[in-house]
């Protein structure tokens, strides 16, 4: 199956690697705080909240995205415990079977980056090795990490992931694809981002 990636470190004909940037350790001390309860969870959301302030404040901040950490370790104990036949956020490489989809996702991602980092992303082909996918509705991740940043509304978080992982999407979806079976990225095509 041909799908899209977009990437600043993948090179052509590479393969590619599930959870690259190991954030699984960032998230699992969340998973475990809902393993114990919904309560232990929001302490800890509030405590690395705390930390977060504290890392702003010492100019650290790139480092110090406790909504998305939080988001992610709720998103994964839901998967884990309602929907364990769906794929992992974090153990998955994501895809898109849409290139308009792909330069608007890069322009929101890149627009506002300079010229030499809007450079170091790539658009390539990629051939998975998956007949069945998982598409979820990128929107509904999104209104769980907003949710989460405003106003560390937990049960809201979660029952975004329920909808999520049950396949729901809102009015203007935007699909991503994931799946942790191979995958090779076979084309460049980073001129249709451009």
């Amino acid at each position: 199956m041909i799908l899209y990636h977009m990437s600043q470190t993948l090179k052509l004909g590479d393969e590619l690697i599930a959870d690259y940037q190991k954030n699984m350790k960032l998230v699992q001390p969340f998973i475990q705080a809902l393993e114990q309860s919904v309560d232990c969870f929001y302490g800890m959301v509030l405590n690395a909240k705390y930390m977060c302030a504290v890392l702003t404040k010492f100019k650290l901040w790139e480092w110090s995205d406790y909504a998305k950490w939080a988001t992610e370790g709720a998103f994964e104990f839901i998967r884990r415990t309602e929907f364990p036949e769906s794929y992992s956020r974090m153990e998955s490489n994501y895809f898109y079977d849409d290139l308009p989809n792909c330069k608007k996702l890069y322009e929101y991602d890149w627009s506002c980056e300079s010229e030499e980092e809007q450079q170091k992303v790539h658009l390539f082909e990629v051939e998975l090795e998956d007949a069945v996918p998982q598409r979820c509705d990128m929107n509904i991740y999104d209104e769980a990490y907003n949710a989460m940043s405003e106003r560390q509304d937990v049960i809201f978080v979660l029952d975004c992931a329920r909808r999520y992982f049950a396949g729901e999407n809102t009015a203007e979806p935007v699909w991503e694809i994931m799946s942790d079976k191979n995958a090779k990225a076979v084309k460049d095509i980073s001129e249709y981002i451009r």
